[in-house]
């Protein structure tokens, strides 16, 4: 692994071996007698910067259209595409497949060689803030050829983060945990890190990666198909590959289609986040407070998050629309009590601002509703509901 991160121009990488590793990580466990120490790795709040790049990309120009399932492609007679997707057909003369453990379904509607994409399940445990400082980088097992292996690792907000396992399976939206999945968890991250507080665990779940059995991204234009480039298979590490994954799937496309960059006049090449307040100075809290009223109703209790940031995270380019549209821009609900004394407000907030209707409020979009109502729905609805126990 050495070698092969030196090959890859790695810098500072090098074997740290016991007495140093202890120094660095007191709680690593007292069997482990080495380590490969990455310096120049790092953590990211993978939410944040998927909401940034979004917020970007719609300040540019970039028209967005959720919760629209594709249903077909075709070709017309003039070589563009036709997309038909959330009952609207969409014409364009590229398509990038990055559809995730669906890339697979999406492909094979335009090719005749099958992509066959398996969900790779992973299960995690999240720590609170009070297990913070039990690791100070990022825990890897030595990998398999399963993946990365069980890691312990800090958060970019103050928690403990566990996981994952990986475990094929045949349902795209299997994203529930499981008890022998969790006790894994719980079992392997021991190898690495002694006394590490579960106790301390605030949530579980469990996330897909899109895996194929060539154990390889997937990226370029698809034979027979002109224009259409896939983006698939795109599984760990494809978080930090996917700033040069980016660039690469642009280029092709301005390769295929002759385009050339906008000028650097007509592009925004910077946002700027929402404000935080857990950490601030109350001094600089004071003053925000006084610039809006609402940075001082502290909605979030856990995480200090106040009902002004909450608002903007609604207003601003792509805003939320649901309760984890508010906590993946805010961390407000990601907490130790886990929504349990903001969802109401939250819900209340997503109202007022114009985001949902009362019978439209979710979680994570149409599928989620919190709210059901008897006086609107038909006998057999309800029947159906009291059955699932809704």
């Amino acid at each position: 692994l050495l070698a092969r991160g030196i090959e890859n121009g790695v810098e500072g990488l090098r074997i740290v071996e016991a007495e140093e590793l202890r120094q660095m990580e007191p709680n690593i466990q007292d069997g482990v007698v080495a380590a490969l120490w990455a310096p120049t790795a790092g953590i990211v709040d993978a939410f944040g910067l998927t909401v940034a790049l979004a917020e970007n990309a719609a300040t540019n120009g970039v028209e967005f259209s959720f919760c629209s399932e594709v249903t077909g492609l075709s070709r017309t007679e003039e070589g563009t595409w036709l997309v038909e997707a959330g009952g609207e057909t969409l014409e364009s003369r590229c398509v990038v497949n990055a559809a995730g453990v669906y890339a697979g379904t999406i492909h094979n509607m335009v090719s005749d060689m099958t992509l066959e994409i398996i969900p790779r399940k992973g299960e995690y445990l999240l720590l609170d803030t009070a297990a913070a400082g039990h690791v100070r980088h990022t825990i890897f097992m030595l990998p398999t050829k399963m993946g990365k292996g069980i890691l312990v690792s800090p958060t970019v907000h103050g928690n403990v983060l566990v996981g994952p396992t990986a475990t094929d399976v045949d349902d795209p939206e299997a994203t529930d945990t499981t008890a022998a999945g969790l006790a894994e968890v719980r079992e392997k991250c021991a190898l690495t890190v002694k006394d590490l507080p579960l106790h301390e665990t605030i949530t579980s779940f469990a996330g897909l990666r899109a895996h194929r059995a060539d154990h390889d991204f997937l990226i370029g234009e698809v034979c027979g198909a002109p224009n259409f480039v896939d983006c698939a298979a795109i599984e760990s590490p494809g978080l930090t590959s996917a700033p040069a994954i980016g660039e690469m799937v642009a280029n092709i496309v301005c390769e295929l289609l002759s385009l050339e960059k906008k000028d650097e006049a007509d592009f925004v090449g910077t946002r700027t986040g929402i404000r935080r307040l857990e950490g601030r100075p109350h001094e600089e809290w004071a003053a925000l407070c006084k610039e809006d009223p609402a940075y001082g109703k502290v909605v979030c209790r856990c995480r200090h998050v106040s009902e002004a940031q909450m608002v903007d995270a609604i207003r601003r380019p792509v805003g939320a629309t649901s309760l984890d549209g508010v906590k993946r821009r805010t961390t407000c609900g990601m907490g130790r009590c886990q929504g349990g004394f903001c969802t109401p407000k939250v819900m209340e907030i997503l109202e007022r601002e114009g985001a949902a209707t009362p019978l439209t409020l979710s979680k994570a979009g149409p599928g989620s509703e919190l709210v059901f109502s008897l006086r609107h729905a038909d006998a057999a609805t309800v029947m159906d509901a009291r059955e699932e126990g809704r």
